[in-house]
């Protein structure tokens, strides 16, 4: 049976997995990749969360980098893993913007661009799309699957296209940049209020740096906004599919309830619930079964209804939870369809756990 899961996975170029911490959003989209490299497909999932979670998740030992690593696995396609490196990607942008390695090597010297390709908070939402933009661009790949940070602003990254395409056309940055083009000189009369005002809020040291890196970054400008500019257009086109993961706590349906609205709010499509970590249902019986049989019992037997009494009740709590968030979610998203999984045992740390949760997601079940 083809199931919601099958044509997700076959249709789509890009998945984006969001979800707050918690959740196992980082196990899912690992799932996602071995559904579709269990279908055939060439898939890379990439972290845009610094932390370790996407290695843990799938048992790697060694260190997860920029490089894309093979996983082993026993399918007719492949799954490749990687986690977002700010530096070496905002290092090889340059290279390969650059018009002579000479420019390149001035511009990675420069004291304003090391400070600011060490500043994660600063860059990584800009470079997690440019990242991005590389994989789906890779031939080894016909699917990316990006696995964004549990955080509410992780989709700041969807809109960092078109503010780095704003920012150098801003006309502060294309008045730094004009002394390299024979214009204004940067000691102008016409220039001197406008630099002093900058120069008060950063420091005057601090303007010089950035000066001299926008000056040695002339020319770069064009293709930065290219390219930003086509991730824009890829993330809000009809190849990406954005999958929101959650879980049946309180907080946890409030986060996703958020994420709804912040794709709602930026034009995107829903493709896909994900309800995880959902408590296991043990037979057809009901809490208020179980309750009954337990009043009706003595001794052990009567323990051992009202222990399957509380059991019924937390999954009916959880359910009743995630039926409401669907509800809310299909007043934006009509035809947004869910896929569930029950929680595991142990932690996942493994790729045959990861097979397990793939399988949970793929089967098709009646929707609400």
């Amino acid at each position: 049976m083809t199931t919601t899961l099958d044509s997700i996975c076959s249709s789509a170029r890009v998945i984006v997995a969001c979800g707050t911490g918690g959740v196992g959003k980082t196990s899912v989209a690992a799932a996602l990749g071995v559904h579709a490299a269990r279908a055939g497909r060439k898939v890379v999932v990439i972290t845009i969360d610094p932390a370790r979670r996407l290695a843990d998740a799938i048992g790697l030992d060694g260190a997860l980098g920029n490089e894309p690593q093979k996983v082993a696995l026993d399918t007719s396609g492949e799954l490749w893993v990687t986690m977002l490196d700010v530096r070496e990607t905002f290092d090889n942008l340059v290279r390969e913007t650059s018009p002579t390695p000479e420019r390149a090597r001035e511009v990675m010297e420069n004291s304003f661009y090391r400070s600011l390709s060490r500043s994660l908070s600063g860059t990584r939402d800009y470079m997690a799309a440019e990242r991005l933009h590389g994989l789906q661009n890779d031939s080894r790949f016909d699917l990316v699957i990006v696995d964004t940070p549990p955080s509410r602003n992780a989709l700041d990254f969807l809109e960092s296209p078109e503010r780095l395409a704003r920012f150098l056309k801003h006309p502060v940055v294309r008045l730094l940049v004009a002394p390299s083009r024979g214009g204004l000189r940067f000691a102008s009369a016409a220039m001197t209020p406008v630099l002093k005002a900058i120069s008060s809020v950063v420091g005057s040291d601090a303007l010089t740096g950035v000066a001299a890196f926008l000056r040695a970054f002339d020319g770069m400008e064009t293709e930065f906004s290219r390219r930003a500019l086509a991730v824009a257009a890829m993330l809000r086109g009809n190849d990406t599919h954005f999958v929101v993961v959650t879980a049946p706590s309180p907080d946890a349906l409030k986060e996703a309830d958020h994420f709804v609205s912040e794709l709602s709010r930026l034009g995107i499509e829903l493709r896909l619930l994900v309800a995880n970590r959902m408590p296991p249902r043990f037979g057809s019986s009901s809490s208020t079964d179980e309750h009954l049989r337990a009043s009706q019992s003595s001794g052990d037997e009567a323990a051992l209804h009202s222990l399957l009494a509380s059991m019924y009740e937390d999954a009916e709590r959880a359910e009743a939870g995630v039926d409401a968030f669907v509800r809310r979610t299909r007043t934006t998203f009509p035809q947004v369809p869910l896929a569930s999984a029950t929680e595991l045992a142990e932690d996942i740390h493994s790729m045959d756990s990861i097979g397990v949760l793939a399988h949970q997601l793929a089967v098709a079940k009646p929707q609400l």
